[in-house]
Order: structure tokens, then sequence, then C-alpha cells
């Protein structure tokens, strides 16, 4: 892993190549697209482009589809005149507008109504577009256009979704930002670049960076949400750290495993699944090599009797909970009482060696 390179807080051997071309794409002026995950940092990485290019005096716009009401999203782009439409009670300059000679960034650009996918590309294939409610001229873009998306444009043109022609004007720059599962050699480096900022933006109080211990923990974690969802854990692990020790030097191991079990994947894929009883065994293990007293092995078991606890309790019954896991047999042999009763006896007793 590399820091600063061209300017960047970090970059690791699979972004490099990535960071050397985009930094080429900067000076020129066509179109560039920006594909990947939500979270990559797409909106930062055209801040980046717009800061090495010709265009750095001037404005650097973003219009982030995804909060943009799609009967107003003409009018956030190419803005409106006062009286335009209900509501319209004074003048207002777009996005296009706005950014002058300098950069728009269009975000989630997947995300245009198939009316406004046409209002873009007449500005793209000639750099005009029309203040809505003024009849009276088009006006010239000057500004050099950058998009994003999360989803697959190709896809989307076939599904009928996208317009083909406009898949092609945006389609000449193509810049793919890989997630942050396959940019791991960044994670450590991202993280004190995270905790380092949070600090600086407190005023200096807190710890400006993790140990290697913690780092390590954030390497095994899984990232869908990528870095905008390790900056959330980083901070949450910050705040734990100066709630326990405002004048520790960095954030410890343990900071950073009660900040993961906090972490929630509301998809329902087997990967959030797994991950999640990955941080559960982690901080358990946590737990133990900060106590010094071992587990028996048998007190793993105590998982059985958690899920069988909420699902009892979230069906109604010892009964339903043994029949959501297939275990019809226990039911009819009578015995599912019995396997209740053990399974809730090693919660118990995790529970008890816990509050000891």
């Amino acid at each position: 892993m590399t820091s600063g390179h061209l300017d960047l807080p970090v970059v690791g051997e699979g972004m490099r190549p990535i960071v050397t071309r985009l930094a080429t794409y900067a000076t020129l002026p066509e179109t560039l697209l920006l594909a990947g995950p939500t979270g990559t940092g797409k909106s930062s990485i055209a801040r980046w482009v717009h800061e090495r290019s010709t265009r750095a005096e001037a404005p650097f716009v973003t219009v982030d589809l995804l909060s943009v009401p799609r009967d107003m999203q003409i009018a956030e782009l190419f803005g409106w005149r006062r009286g335009a439409f209900t509501g319209a009670v004074r003048d207002q300059d777009g996005g296009v507008t706005r950014a002058g000679a300098g950069t728009l960034f269009i975000d989630e650009i997947d995300k245009l109504s198939l009316a406004c996918q046409a209002g873009l590309l007449r500005l793209l294939e000639d750099r005009s577009f029309r203040v809505l409610g003024d009849d009276r001229q088009d006006r010239r873009c000057a500004a050099r256009i950058i998009v994003g998306t999360n989803v697959d444009l190709e896809r989307a043109v076939a599904q009928g979704e996208f317009r083909e022609d406009l898949y092609y004007r945006v389609h000449v720059l193509v810049v793919e930002l890989p997630g942050l599962d396959a940019r791991r050699d960044e994670i450590p480096g991202w993280a004190n670049f995270m905790a380092a900022r949070r600090c600086d933006e407190a005023g200096g109080r807190g710890s400006r960076a993790l140990s290697r211990q913690a780092c390590e923990l954030l390497c095994a974690a899984e990232w869908p949400g990528n870095l905008r969802q390790l900056d959330n854990v980083v901070r949450r692990a910050w705040a734990l750290c100066l709630a326990e020790a405002p004048e520790a030097a960095r954030i410890e191991d343990g900071h950073v495993a009660l900040a993961l079990t906090h972490e929630s994947h509301h998809g329902h894929g087997g990967g959030a699944v797994l991950g999640e009883l990955e941080r559960a065994a982690d901080a358990l293990i946590e737990e133990l090599l900060t106590r010094g007293s071992p587990l028996e092995l048998g007190d793993l078991d105590v998982f059985r009797g958690i899920v069988l606890e909420r699902a009892a309790a979230r069906l109604g019954g010892m009964r339903e909970a043994f029949e959501l896991f297939d275990a019809q047999s226990t039911i009819d042999r009578r015995n599912h009482a019995r396997a209740f009763k053990r399974a809730q006896a090693r919660v118990c007793g995790l529970r008890s060696w816990l509050a000891e």
C-alpha cells in the first residue's frame, strides 16, 4: 500500500494504475464516467479530477440525482425562471449554469427520467440547453461533464430504462472504481486517515490513529458499504475510545470490535449474514483475550440457545421455534422442551461469565 500517490491520501497497488489513468483523463475535455459500487468515493474522485484539470479555478458543482425528485430533475440541471411551475417564485440557476466553465458532476445518472435523459443528450451533443420557463434563447454549456453510476448502464439500456444514444455519449472515458473488499491493502491507511480527520474535526481531541490489532480487525471485516461504511465504523470506534480513555494514543482493537458489532446489513444475502456471525465471533474472541479466563469449548453452543430463544419470542413458542429449523422429529419425540432448556442453560452460563 502506498500513500499520497498524486496527492490522494491512500492508494493501494490495485488503485495505482486507475489513479494514473485518472490523472491523464483530468487533462481532457471529454465526458468521464465513474462507475462502481455505492460508497467507493465517486464524488471525491470527481472533485480530485477537477482539481487537477485546467478548470481547477472554476466551480465544481455536484447534482446528486438520488436526492432530486424525478419531476424536478430537468429544473435542477438546467434551472428555471419565475413562474415556470407552481412554487417557482424566483429565478434559479441550475447545475449547468452554476458550474460555469468548471466541472459538473452528475451522480446516480441511472436515476435520470427518460425526459431528462433527452435534455442531457442534447447538452452533450451540441453543448446547449434551455432554462425551464425561458423561451427566449438557448444557452451554451462551458462545463466539463463527469457522471457517476453504481449500476450496469448497458443492462439498463437493454431493459429500456436508459437511452442507448445517451449511453454512447457518456461512455467515452470510463473508469471502474473497485469496492473496498478488492482494495484491502488500503484499509489501514484509510482508517488512520479517517481517524486523524475526525480528531481534527474535534479540535484535536481523541486519538489520531489505530493500533495494528485494530487495523487487522478492520481488514478481516466485510465492507458492502465500502469507504462510506468504513468511515462510519472508524468514527464510532473513535467515539468509543474517547469515552473510555480521552488521552489514549491509539484506538485499540476492543473499540473496533465493539464498533463493528453495531453494524447492520439490511440485505438478505448470505454474505451479510456470514459477516454478522464473523463479527460476533471476533467480539467473543476479543473478550476472551481481554479477560484472560477461558470458556469451555462446549460453551460455544450458546449460539443455538440464543437463536432458539429469539425465534421462540418472535414466533410465540418453543414448538414454533423448532419447526422453523425443521426439527419436527425432536417435537414428535417430545424432546423439544428439554432441548430448549439445555440451550437456555448455555445462554445463562455465558451471561453469567460476561457479568463476572
